[in-house]
């Protein structure tokens, strides 16, 4: 099994909601997660994190924060920009500012 895992996005009118799940017993600082809009001049801007407003472009949740949510998180983002066709979404596990694990999904948005 996977040590961080995209379980699933969903993309509806803009908005994008991604369910991760962390599940790594080593040491660690927290999780990384990006998005890259190909082919289009727009950028994701990542909205909620398990409920909470957030408002941030590169996101990192600490390890903390993961815990608290039995490593669950569900995270909302919006696509800000135009004629955004495909996106790429990665977690990864930081330790000591190094990416130790990741996993990353490519979607279509139309």
């Amino acid at each position: 099994m996977s040590t961080v895992r995209i379980e699933s996005v969903e993309v509806a009118d803009g908005i994008i909601n991604i369910s991760i799940k962390v599940n790594y017993a080593m040491r660690y600082d927290g999780i990384q997660v990006n998005a890259h809009v190909y082919d289009a001049k727009g950028i994701v801007r990542f909205t909620e994190v398990n409920g909470k407003q957030v408002s941030m472009y590169r996101l990192f949740i600490s390890r903390d924060d993961i815990e608290k949510s039995d490593g669950k998180l569900l995270i909302r983002s919006v696509i800000e920009g135009k004629d955004a066709q495909k996106v790429r979404i990665r977690a990864s596990i930081i330790q000591e500012h190094k990416e130790v694990e990741y996993d990353e999904r490519i979607i279509n948005i139309r």
